[in-house]
């Protein structure tokens, strides 16, 4: 690798008075490289947090005007020696993977065909995608196993039993966050596994979203699962803890279910423009600080600059922004958090793969204050206030899309950036959401989170949400391009 053709942050070579590591750094990305070039999968593991750090690194300073080497980089090295894999190590994936292991050894004893998906990223042939029906991908995403109980393979290995992490510690979960955050980083949701018939073969995973094994009706009882609104998580994708840091794994299954649902409804309706399709389709785009525009990243809490509200909000919040909702029927919803079966409080609910409803909304933003982080926020950056409105863009026509809204960014405690908004109907507060902004300040990718009842209601509503910015002027029309 011409480690030439890559970019690195544009920081000062002299900040604070410590003078940059160049060598250090160089040092780094080579065993960057090396590690992910390794076949050795214990080894990536264990080095899992640098190379997430790494990553992060490189997309701090990648191109956001055209081709990035950064990212061509980055997106070589993921797809070299099935390092895809690495992607898909939360508890999302372990409980999809055990479920689906479960199934496919009960169902290959009846199969005509028995399928061979390989470890590799690929193609698939039309025989082994045959022996996938519909009745057994039905029983696969209602299997849940026995509380407490390990699966056995009939007198062959046992399998891991029911995935007991709905609120893993840091310590117990820092694998599964980690991978979690990268697959977020990734940006291309994984929407599919593929098993090996050899039992020595480890699970395959597959970007295309027609092969193998789904993933979304995990992800989809995952997101829907009411027991992780709690206080302490702020309704938001955070920790259970009250620190405001970044829950991954609640990140990850957001992404998966709302790419899911947006795909669904536009290859329904293939003649709608490009303005509902959020920057996810290419790996590790969308994900650089302040990629939406050329605004100074320089900003003093203690003097902010002499300019208009608007140049002085260091997030880009004026303008026009795009935003899906996802909802369950309220019976489905109901059922799956308060029915007389449910499991243990460690415990997943059952995968559920019933199609949600979705809603595409225009939401017009304006900043109206900007004052100094609290003692809760992180500090380098204001809390920013913006008032708004949000109107239906598909349906044309749902009058509970239409509101007044208005919120708060601000940076959390550990750096990220955290939305906060308020849906009013006349006058009246209804529905509120939190969010994280994937990248950071300005970035392209936008924000994902939860919606819910603004009381904090435990019996709901809530589901997922997300929103990115299509323009920087308010008087642009989103539906002209629809």
């Amino acid at each position: 690798m011409d480690y030439s053709l890559l970019q690195l942050p544009h920081e000062d070579v002299n900040d604070g008075g410590n003078i940059r590591d160049w060598k250090t750094e160089l040092q780094q990305l080579v065993r960057f490289e090396r590690t992910l070039s390794s076949s050795n999968d214990d080894l990536k593991l264990k080095n899992l947090g640098e190379i997430v750090g790494c990553v992060q690194h490189l997309l701090k300073a990648a191109s956001v005007n055209g081709s990035s080497s950064n990212i061509a980089f980055l997106d070589g090295l993921i797809h070299a020696q099935n390092n895809i894999g690495l992607l898909c190590r939360s508890h999302l994936f372990e409980w999809a993977k055990e479920v689906q292991t479960s199934n496919s050894l009960s169902s290959q004893s009846r199969a005509h065909v028995r399928p061979s998906f390989d470890s590799s990223v690929g193609e698939t042939s039309a025989e082994e995608d045959s022996d996938f029906d519909g009745d057994s991908y039905q029983a696969a995403c209602m299997h849940r196993p026995p509380r407490g109980e390990e699966v056995q393979d009939n007198g062959s290995d046992s399998l891991r039993g029911p995935v007991r992490a709905l609120w893993s510690t840091r310590q117990e979960g820092h694998v599964h966050q980690l991978s979690a955050k990268l697959h977020c980083l990734y940006g291309v949701p994984i929407q599919s596994l593929r098993v090996s018939r050899s039992r020595s073969s480890r699970h395959g995973h597959d970007l295309r979203k027609n092969a193998g094994f789904k993933v979304h009706p995990f992800a989809r009882a995952k997101v829907y699962d009411l027991r992780q609104h709690t206080e302490l998580t702020l309704w938001g994708p955070f920790h259970n803890d009250g620190s405001q840091d970044v829950d991954w794994e609640k990140l990850e299954a957001i992404m998966v279910i709302l790419s899911y649902n947006i795909h669904l409804f536009t290859n329904r309706y293939v003649s709608l423009g490009s303005k509902l399709i959020p920057p996810w389709d290419t790996p590790f785009t969308g994900v650089t600080p302040y990629g939406l525009e050329l605004r100074s990243s320089k900003w003093s809490v203690e003097r902010p600059p002499p300019l208009s509200i608007d140049l002085q909000d260091p997030y880009s919040i004026t303008g026009i922004w795009m935003r899906a909702v996802c909802f369950l029927d309220y019976r489905e919803l109901f059922t799956l958090n308060f029915s007389e079966d449910q499991p243990e409080a460690d415990q997943p609910r059952p995968a559920i793969d019933t199609e949600e409803a979705i809603r595409f909304i225009t939401v017009k933003l304006q900043v109206t204050k900007i004052e100094k982080p609290g003692e809760g926020d992180g500090q380098a950056l204001p809390v920013v206030h913006f008032k708004g409105s949000s109107h239906s863009a598909l349906p044309p026509v749902d009058y509970n899309a239409n509101s007044k809204i208005r919120g708060t960014v601000r940076l959390t405690p550990e750096g990220e950036v955290r939305w906060t908004t308020f849906s009013v109907f006349h006058g009246e507060e209804r529905w509120r959401s939190e969010g994280i902004q994937l990248g950071g300040v300005q970035a392209a990718r936008g924000v994902m989170g939860y919606w819910f009842d603004k009381d904090f209601d435990e019996y709901g509503p809530a589901g997922p949400t997300a929103f990115w910015k299509v323009s920087n002027d308010l008087d642009y029309n989103v539906t002209d391009s629809l």
